[in-house]
């Protein structure tokens, strides 16, 4: 049992080593280029004209995660007519006054018609967001041409459950943050740059991990 402790300890003392020289090298670096272009659907093609707009719910309202989807969701929308909007996002109590409502009223703020959003409330990760969002709009929507908007590190995840529950034609919109177009001035790598890779290596990381428990569960 002691040389079996003794080896549970060394490994895990070279694991973490492992996972501190990967994080050091992601803060200097970033993530690979393929990994991050497959993770954030950079090289998916927007739909041509897609009918179909679904913005995922992340945190609630106000949260950066919700106003960079709505954002992106409303400015894609300011350049096509006729779309249908579903916001989603679980609410224990009345949509109205939830965060799935704020979602909604975040779109009709930066331009969309009320009546273009349908809200899907009881969701509770992105396997049901899916599903759910089929089960509202019902067997003709999945043959049309679909667009997700959520943030860029849960792309591929999206796309994946979306495809899995039966729609077609479904890609994404990744709402990526912009930085400030000032000259911030020299050392903004150490300040900014590798404070920003860390944590696009954790992000990375939890979806890699999330992609394999969806895996192993048939969600995708």
């Amino acid at each position: 049992m002691t040389q079996r402790l003794k080896r549970f300890w060394k490994w895990l003392a070279r694991g973490m080593a492992f996972a501190f020289a990967l994080q050091i090298y992601i803060g200097l670096f970033g993530i690979p280029g393929p990994l991050a272009r497959w993770m954030t659907g950079y090289e998916e093609t927007l739909p041509p004209e897609p009918r179909l707009v679904v913005v995922l719910g992340g945190g609630g309202i106000p949260s950066e995660s919700g106003l960079m989807r709505t954002y992106h969701a409303a400015s894609f929308g300011a350049e096509h007519t006729g779309l249908v909007y579903v916001v989603s996002l679980p609410s224990d109590g009345d949509p109205e006054t939830n965060s799935v409502g704020r979602m909604r009223d975040e779109l009709v703020m930066r331009g969309i018609p009320a009546k273009s959003i349908r809200m899907e409330t009881k969701a509770l990760n992105t396997h049901e967001q899916a599903v759910n969002v089929a089960a509202l709009l019902g067997p003709a929507a999945a043959s049309g041409e679909v667009l997700i908007v959520t943030s860029p590190w849960h792309v591929r995840r999206s796309l994946l459950c979306f495809r899995k529950a039966g729609f077609q034609h479904v890609n994404s919109l990744a709402a990526f943050n912009t930085g400030a177009e000032a000259d911030f001035g020299g050392g903004t790598f150490m300040r900014y740059a590798f404070w920003a890779n860390l944590q696009a290596g954790i992000d990375c990381a939890r979806e890699c991990c999330a992609l394999l428990v969806y895996k192993l569960r048939g969600w995708i």
